[in-house]
């Protein structure tokens, strides 16, 4: 892993970051905060944003940081998710057979 500086990378996370943050006071206040939060709590966020940091190393060239982290967010948030979407080709894990 390169040890230097990358605006691109940084942009994705921060905005992915803030759009979590922002996302979960918003889910917080709904009326079945109780029962959902499971997805906004810590445990919850701290591996969407790991998914985020792994996501972040796969950017494609020529989409923007801010394009990217529309796209990680919409999908990554169950309650901004679309019904029946598939996940953004550039972010998803390749499959490694065992």
């Amino acid at each position: 892993m390169s040890q230097e500086f990358d605006w691109k990378k940084f942009r994705f996370i921060t905005e992915v970051q803030t759009a979590l943050i922002a996302n979960a006071i918003n889910l917080s206040l709904n009326e079945d905060a109780k029962e959902r939060r499971h997805i906004f709590s810590a445990t919850g966020m701290i591996g969407t944003i790991g998914d985020a940091f792994d996501a972040a190393e796969r950017i494609p060239e020529e989409m923007t940081a801010h394009d990217a982290a529309c796209d990680f967010v919409f999908f990554m948030c169950e309650n901004l998710r679309e019904k029946n979407a598939v996940v953004p080709y550039w972010f998803a894990r390749p499959y490694k057979s065992t």
